[in-house]
C-alpha cells in the first residue's frame, strides 16, 4: 500500500490513493471499502479532504455511499463514455477540454443574454456577490464559481444545450477541484467573473463573449504554466 498522503489538500492524491486501493485489492461494484475511520488512518489526510474525494468520485459512479452502511464500489459502465476520459487527467488533455469549453460559453452567452428573466440574473448576481467576498477575503471561491458557470449554461433556457453541458460536467469539473497539484488555480481570472457578469446583465454579447473568452485565456495560461 502507497505511504501516507503528505499534502492533504491535494484532492486528487487522495483520489489516486483510492483508486490504487479498488485496484490492488481487485475489489469490484458493490464491494465495501474499509470504514472512513479506516480510511482515515490509512492515508493520513483530513475528515474535509477525504469527504470531498468521495463526494468526487461518487459523482462518476466510481464510489457508491449509502447512509448508515458505508462506501461501496460503484457501478462504473453506467457512466456512459466519459468514463473513458481520465478524470486525474495531464495537463495537456486539460487543455483540450478547456478548448471545449471556450467554444460551449461562447456560443451560449447569446442566449443567456436575450433570454434570461431579471429575476434569474439577479439570482446569478447573488452567487458573483459571494464568490467576490470569499475572493476578497482570501476564501477558496472554487464551489461558487462552478456554481457561477452552471447557472449560466441553465440560463441559456436551451435543455439540448444544458443536456449537452452536464454530459461533459464531470470532466469540467476538474476545473474547479484545484487540478495539477495547483493550490490556488485561476486566481487572476476571479475578478473577471463580476466583469462578466456586469455585460450580461448589459444585455451585450460581444462584450460578454470578449470578457469570458479572456477569463479562460487566463485559466489556459495558468495551466500551461504548470507544463
Amino acid at each position: 500500500m502507497a505511504k501516507k498522503i503528505q499534502r492533504v489538500s491535494l484532492q486528487l492524491e487522495i483520489i489516486r490513493y483510492i483508486q490504487n486501493y479498488i485496484e490492488e485489492n481487485d475489489l469490484k461494484a458493490g464491494d465495501k471499502l474499509p470504514s472512513q475511520e479506516q480510511l482515515l488512518e490509512m492515508m493520513g489526510v483530513s475528515r474535509t479532504s477525504l469527504r470531498e474525494a468521495v463526494k468526487t468520485l461518487e459523482a462518476r459512479n466510481v464510489l457508491e455511499a449509502r447512509n448508515g452502511k458505508g462506501v461501496f464500489v460503484g457501478n462504473q459502465k453506467d457512466s456512459g463514455f466519459l468514463s473513458l476520459i481520465d478524470f486525474t487527467m495531464e495537463k495537456g488533455e486539460l487543455l483540450n477540454v478547456l478548448e471545449v469549453r471556450k467554444i460551449l460559453e461562447h456560443g451560449i452567452l447569446p442566449m443567456v443574454i436575450h433570454r434570461a428573466t431579471e429575476e434569474e440574473l439577479k439570482e446569478l448576481g447573488g452567487i458573483v456577490k459571494i464568490l467576490m467576498e470569499k475572493f476578497h477575503q482570501g476564501l477558496r471561491q472554487t464551489e461558487e464559481d462552478k456554481q457561477f458557470h452552471y447557472m449560466i449554461y441553465r440560463l441559456s433556457h436551451n435543455e439540448i444545450m444544458y443536456k449537452l453541458i452536464l454530459s461533459i460536467s464531470s470532466v469540467m469539473d476538474q476545473f474547479w477541484e484545484f487540478p495539477l497539484n495547483m493550490e490556488e488555480p485561476f486566481f487572476e481570472s476571479m475578478p473577471l467573473h463580476e466583469t462578466l457578469y456586469q455585460a450580461i446583465c448589459e444585455r451585450n454579447v460581444k462584450k460578454a463573449q470578449a470578457i469570458n473568452e479572456q477569463l479562460l485565456d487566463v485559466v489556459y495560461r495558468d495551466i500551461q504554466k504548470q507544463i
